[in-house]
């Protein structure tokens, strides 16, 4: 049996769409690294629970479809994670922005992967081709970064390496790869079913597994705050879908009543 053949993008699709898509997640990857260093990780996940907040703006400034209702639950999952979040708070203005950039940058990736994969490229771009032509560019992107703040020192570091050392570092290189790009393709799946907003809706439910992970692998204490913010995110994210489902509903049946 033949596979199914990679589609070509044409010049224009490439440089307004499939570049931008890069370049986003260059930069939000960047920002958000650097913002690590600059403030602790309660502060910028806090900042980081607004995502979906940002998201809803992005889509609605690039004109695409959107359920107001749905700004419902994306308050709510932001909220519960800002009540969720604790830790020593290290604020700093350039920390913030950094931040804040991040947000744009990965608001703008997820619309417009949402947008080549439902719009009018939608026949032409699956996760998998998606995931393929921007991962070139991403990759010539962040090899300029590194090459502009790094230089070559990364490679006479791993040049200098040998035996048993050398073997990790490739293991552990090519344990991250393979986890960036289910990661990624599972990212892809998950915004052309739920949408741009409804993607960075679920991923906020993350901070429950972490904190029960940690509970269950470090046995971390969790106090009556965060449960009370965890509750706050899982009401969100069903009413998320509860709403969504109802419009998915509602949609088919107006299509069905357009053929009749």
């Amino acid at each position: 049996a033949k596979g199914t053949a990679i589609p070509v993008p044409t010049w224009k699709e490439f440089g307004m769409m499939l570049v931008p898509v890069s370049l986003a997640i260059t930069v939000s990857i960047g920002a958000s690294n650097t913002a690590l260093v600059l403030c602790s990780v309660a502060f910028t996940e806090i900042i980081g629970s607004t995502n979906c907040l940002v998201t809803i703006a992005v889509v609605l400034l690039l004109g695409m479809p959107f359920n107001l209702l749905l700004i419902i639950p994306a308050v709510l999952v932001a909220g519960g994670c800002i009540i969720s979040t604790s830790g020593e708070i290290n604020f700093s203005m350039v920390g913030v922005i950094l931040c804040f950039t991040a947000n744009i940058f990965r608001s703008g990736k997820v619309a417009l992967q949402q947008k080549l994969m439902t719009g009018t490229t939608k026949d032409k771009f699956d996760p998998c081709a998606l995931l393929f032509w921007t991962s070139m560019p991403c990759f010539l992107m962040m090899l300029g970064f590194s090459l502009a703040t790094e230089g070559l020192e990364p490679c006479r570091h791993i040049g200098r390496l040998q035996g048993h050392q050398l073997v990790t570092l490739v293991q552990s290189l090519s344990i991250c790869c393979v986890n960036a790009t289910m990661l990624n393709l599972a990212q892809l799946f998950v915004t052309k079913d739920l949408g741009a907003v409804g993607s960075q809706l679920v991923a906020q439910a993350k901070s429950v597994l972490t904190v029960l992970g940690g509970m269950v692998v470090f046995g971390e204490q969790v106090t009556v705050i965060e449960l009370v913010g965890f509750a706050v995110v899982l009401l969100g994210v069903y009413m998320f879908s509860r709403i969504e489902q109802q419009d998915k509903k509602d949609q088919a049946q107006l299509k069905a009543e357009m053929h009749k």
